[in-house]
């Protein structure tokens, strides 16, 4: 499997809120009408607060939040290379494209996505 990730921004003028419905009531299903056949597992995680370096806050004191300057980091997972290459084939078809780019315009920042592919490694060990 092959897994992606995700890293969006909402929209200048778009709350939080309005992004995420946004995401989850239109381009989610969007998604999942051009490439469910290829999607394995689809998963949206909304930033909620994040820290930069734990390790420097003293003991007993609230880190300050970090703005990492995204709004969410999705994860995507498709069977294989084919997949993902027929992905790819969809996303640049000329008909749907610009249904993609204008969907995407509605509540991300589209420059500002970052897509990450990774070699995800699981656990099998628990300590002792």
């Amino acid at each position: 499997m092959i897994k992606i990730i995700f890293l969006l921004k909402r929209k200048q003028g778009l709350t939080l809120e309005e992004f995420r419905n946004y995401y989850e009531e239109n381009h989610v299903k969007l998604a999942y009408k051009l490439h469910s056949d290829l999607i394995v597992d689809y998963r949206r995680n909304y930033v909620k607060s994040a820290i930069h370096d734990p390790s420097s806050t003293p003991p007993g004191r609230t880190p300050p939040a970090y703005d990492i300057g995204y709004d969410c980091i999705t994860e995507m997972w498709v069977r294989d290379e084919a997949a993902l290459e027929e992905m790819a084939r969809r996303m640049n078809d000329p008909k749907i494209n610009p249904v993609i780019v204008q969907d995407e315009s509605n509540f991300m920042e589209r420059p500002a996505i970052v897509q990450v592919f990774v070699d995800e490694v699981r656990s099998t060990a628990r300590p002792s």
